[in-house]
């Protein structure tokens, strides 16, 4: 049962991953380079946790990577959206 959740969580959280942005004024010449700052800056803020075991998380580790994956996407989206961009 639980391996039946981590499987879902983990395709929640990875179907999120692919999203593309758009400028609101429609000038997308700047998306590299406030894609990397944001991307820097998100790792920065809320780094990524890797479990101490790369093949598999231990059960009190688990939480703790899905709990920084979520933060740092959320960060990065921020900083997007702060930037000027929206999702498509």
């Amino acid at each position: 049962m639980k391996k039946t959740i981590y499987i879902i969580l983990f395709s929640l959280l990875t179907s999120c991953a692919n999203t593309s942005w758009d400028h609101t004024s429609g000038n997308n010449s700047n998306l590299d380079l406030h894609h990397g700052f944001c991307r820097s800056f998100a790792n920065a803020k809320a780094p990524t946790y890797i479990c101490k075991d790369p093949f598999m998380c231990k059960p009190d580790e688990f939480s703790l990577a899905i709990t920084a994956l979520g933060q740092n996407a959320a960060e990065y989206d921020h900083c997007m959206y702060k930037k000027g961009y929206k999702n498509k």
